[in-house]
């Protein structure tokens, strides 16, 4: 395999010599957390299943796995609310700071994972790569941070630096986590975010201020933070309004409150100017009008049934931008036949065509984390169901015994009530496209 453009020389790591083409492994979006409620499976459990799958796969030579965004979910560690810093301030010594803590804290909680990754990788059977997300791009701001990451993954403390974006040539492969056309969550440069706002001002903040209206914490609601896609978090406030008639009016106060707080946020308003347009609906004012809703209509009588279809519009809509995205770089990238993203938390593979003669697919490497999935009742009313995920895309040593180019694998588990955090076996159902 040539070098993994833009990664080995910065991580310090030997490619494989482009006659041995080894295992390739993508993950995305496992958002390990310094403070908020994880899955419902320890992360190493989950990791440990997902290891004896490529144990018995590698081949001889060492298997390689790329981290592509959103390792760490440094966005939305509650520390934020502890003082004045925020993510979306301008880069410098404290911001670095908070982000070196923040890391230091997901390290500590997720040892068993990090430990069973490393202890891999300095027996020589793995290779780590890691790419930039949104919810960890202030890596890109803390060098600090970055060598304890490495550490942590590889054993090494070293200076390194995370692309954005990395190419495996002999395998074919562009990968970057997709957020790039997401204009929520992705802006020039390494600038701020509105997404880094909304997810720290509204998600983290929600359970917080309920829990102080209630007078006591009530777990669930931290349970916001799982919610995909991020707009249909308010109808997943009112859900559980509905089903918990108790928490209805807190939970409405609560977020009406917080919305109101958010816009009228210099930071937020800045935004919104810088999206202005003349004529038409920009992004800020489409943002705008979809919060303003969720505290009237989505919260008091709902329109549910409209509401729902809309999201599922939206959320085909986004997936079909990222893999379309996808094609046109291809177009410009001669010698790639495929592209992997991660950002929707939402697995799917989808065929670009041709390239040389050959198939080209858009992959979408889902998550390794619950997520509450939107669906609707039977009276159009918005439904979620909340399902641990895990979903990952492998490429095949040269030598594959089966002959196998590449398989997709995408799993859900439910956990029973009574069994919740209890650590089962991961994963009790998985389906998978192979080729």
């Amino acid at each position: 395999m040539a070098a993994a453009t833009g990664m080995a020389e910065q991580s310090g790591q030997l490619a494989p010599a482009a006659s041995e083409r080894p295992m390739l492994i993508f993950v995305s979006d496992i958002h390990l957390t310094d403070a908020l409620h994880g899955s419902s499976i320890p992360k190493s459990d989950v990791f440990e299943r997902f290891w004896i799958r490529i144990q018995a796969a590698r081949g001889h030579r060492p298997a390689h796995v790329c981290f592509v965004g959103d390792l760490f979910d440094i966005v939305r560690s509650p520390s934020w609310l502890e003082g004045s810093m925020r993510p979306y301030h301008a880069p410098g010594d404290a911001l670095a700071a908070a982000v070196d803590g923040i890391v230091k804290r997901t390290i500590e909680r997720e040892r068993g994972f990090f430990d069973a990754i490393r202890s891999r990788v300095e027996s020589g059977e793995l290779t780590v790569h890691y790419v930039l997300g949104n919810h960890d791009r202030l890596l890109a701001h803390a060098p600090a941070a970055r060598r304890r990451v490495w550490k942590a993954l590889t054993g090494k403390r070293r200076d390194v630096v995370f692309p954005s974006e990395v190419v495996f040539e002999d395998h074919g492969v562009l990968a970057y986590h997709g957020h790039q056309g997401d204009p929520i969550n992705h802006a020039k440069g390494a600038d701020a975010t509105i997404g880094d706002a909304i997810g720290l001002e509204l998600i983290v903040r929600f359970p917080r201020v309920v829990g102080d209206l209630l007078g006591y914490d009530e777990p669930k609601l931290e349970d916001i933070d799982d919610v995909r896609p991020i707009y249909a978090v308010p109808a997943w406030v009112r859900q559980l309004g509905v089903m918990r008639r108790e928490l209805l009016r807190p939970a409405g106060e609560a977020w009406s409150g917080l919305v109101e707080d958010f816009l009228s946020q210099d930071f937020v308003r800045r935004w919104m100017r810088r999206q202005h347009k003349l004529v038409g609906l920009d992004t800020g004012k489409k943002l705008r009008l979809m919060l303003e809703l969720s505290t009237t209509r989505v919260m008091a009588r709902g329109h549910d049934q409209r509401l729902t279809k809309l999201y599922r519009i939206l959320q085909h809509g986004f997936d079909g931008r990222m893999a379309r995205a996808g094609a046109d770089q291809l177009a410009n990238r001669p010698g790639l036949r495929y592209v992997v993203n991660g950002h929707s938390h939402f697995a799917s593979m989808q065929p670009l065509g041709q390239v040389e003669g050959r198939p080209a697919v858009y992959f979408n490497t889902g998550t390794w984390r619950t997520v509450h999935q939107i669906g609707c009742e039977t009276t159009g009313r918005p439904s979620f169901l909340p399902y641990d995920a895990m979903s990952y895309l492998v490429f095949f040593p040269s030598d594959d015994p089966l002959g196998r180019d590449y398989e997709w694998w995408t799993g859900a588990m439910v956990a029973h009530p009574r069994a919740s955090g209890s650590g089962s076996s991961p994963l009790s159902a998985d389906t998978n496209g192979s080729a």
